[in-house]
């Protein structure tokens, strides 16, 4: 089963005017924000494991995350994956996990959208379940 779609981009990042560091803050805040505007529930963006930025997204009762880091300079790596996923055991007794494909795949094309129109975004690679790379990945989020 699909879990996650990882994003791939070329993208010239202005510094954020309170978080120098890490690098991106001022592209998640604007993200956050214009996911906001087309329903999506998004929180205060977060630091993420002092590499990158993440925002919690929510629509109905999909429950999903967005983390994004810069890998190198000028090129970012964005993931978008449900915030709970069960393991194996806690599957076979029923637990789900906090968002299906097909919403993972919903929040994919909005922020597809949202990064085209505002021009940060170059070189688009998506993928599901992997590193967007040659032949595994296209240019714009694929359905499940």
């Amino acid at each position: 089963m699909a879990i996650s779609q990882n994003l791939r981009f070329k993208a010239t990042v202005p510094a954020h005017a309170e978080f120098d560091h890490p690098p991106g803050a001022a592209l998640m805040q604007q993200l956050a924000a214009e996911l906001a505007a087309l329903g999506w529930r998004t929180e205060e963006f977060d630091n993420w494991r002092d590499c990158g930025w993440s925002v919690s997204c929510r629509r109905d009762t999909a429950e999903l995350g967005i983390s994004m880091a810069q890998i190198p300079p000028g090129e970012w790596m964005l993931q978008i994956a449900p915030l709970k996923y069960p393991g194996f055991i806690t599957r076979m007794f029923g637990s789900q996990p906090s968002a299906t494909p097909s919403e993972v795949y919903q929040l994919a094309v909005d922020v597809h959208r949202t990064l085209g129109a505002a021009h940060h975004y170059e070189n688009p690679r998506w993928c599901w379940d992997g590193f967007p790379e040659g032949g595994q990945s296209t240019p714009d989020p694929q359905p499940p």
